[in-house]
């Protein structure tokens, strides 16, 4: 069964979801998961064997980078371990996109992309993998990320407005929240991209789509009606539409991806 921890970050509280690792065995593979879009920009690091993965809708597999940062996802895709596996990461809010690497956020959207290609003279990989534990990795990870955040701040506008999103992604909720702003959309707009990397309508969209994940993994009960009206689709063919759109399958065949706890702790942005 696939070890995963996670940790809260309290020092960089603003910025950062959670520290995160996990771990398969020999024994555990191969190992397959139908993945969908999250919700986070993920700093990832291979300590042993990066999986394969390979975008919906193509044939083409490939090796992740060993370490990387990953934007703002849109497709979904598929991972497969063949072989024993250690992977230690963090996943950053949705509005802090542009933190890290002083880089828009919209440059990393739907990119997975190498460290060395951001930041030639980072030793992060080497001295993660000199650590003795997960603890001091994390520990590790967390002075890393004091050191490429200091003397930065969000943007407290698109931190508002992403949490009002998340609140309430309902499209009346969004424009009625956006009335009591004061930037001109336009300007508003181009803010929301550089931390982000989507669009306003592309993230409520997104946003949705993640909340009726959350919804579905959570129950079996609810009807799918229900599901859609509560992740803030106004019709059951909107919402089966746009799922459809996020996860290249229909909210009915959800269930049989057999999504694991680390993929739908991944998810949702809260």
């Amino acid at each position: 069964m696939l070890n995963y921890q996670k940790r809260p970050c309290a020092k960089l509280a603003s910025f950062v979801r959670r520290y995160w690792y996990f771990e398969l065995e020999d024994h555990e593979t191969p190992f397959s998961q139908m993945s969908f879009p999250y919700g986070s920009f993920e700093l990832i690091c291979y300590l042993e064997n990066p999986n394969l993965m390979r975008w919906a809708g193509t044939r083409d597999d490939f090796f992740e980078p060993t370490i990387f940062f990953a934007g703002q996802l849109t497709r979904p895709y598929t991972m497969t371990f063949n072989r024993r596996c250690r992977c230690i990461g963090v996943s950053l809010y949705p509005w802090a996109g542009n933190m890290l690497y002083n880089l828009p956020a919209g440059e990393f959207t739907n990119q997975l992309v190498p460290l060395d290609a951001i930041y030639s003279h980072s030793s992060l990989y080497e001295r993660l993998l000199a650590c003795c534990d997960t603890e001091a990795m994390f520990t590790c990870l967390e002075a890393y990320l004091l050191k490429q955040t200091a003397s930065k701040q969000n943007d407290q506008l698109v931190h508002q407005l992403v949490r009002a999103i998340n609140q309430n992604p309902c499209r009346d909720a969004v424009s009625r929240h956006l009335e009591h702003l004061s930037p001109g959309r336009r300007r508003l707009e181009q803010r929301f991209v550089a931390a982000t990397g989507l669009s306003m309508g592309l993230f409520v969209r997104k946003t949705r789509f993640q909340k009726a994940i959350t919804l579905l993994a959570g129950s079996n009960d609810i009807s799918l009606t229900n599901i859609g009206l509560q992740a803030g689709y106004y019709d059951q063919p909107h919402f089966i539409h746009e799922f459809k759109a996020f996860a290249g399958i229909a909210p009915r065949e959800f269930n049989a991806t057999g999504l694991n706890a680390f993929m739908t702790d991944l998810i949702w942005q809260e």
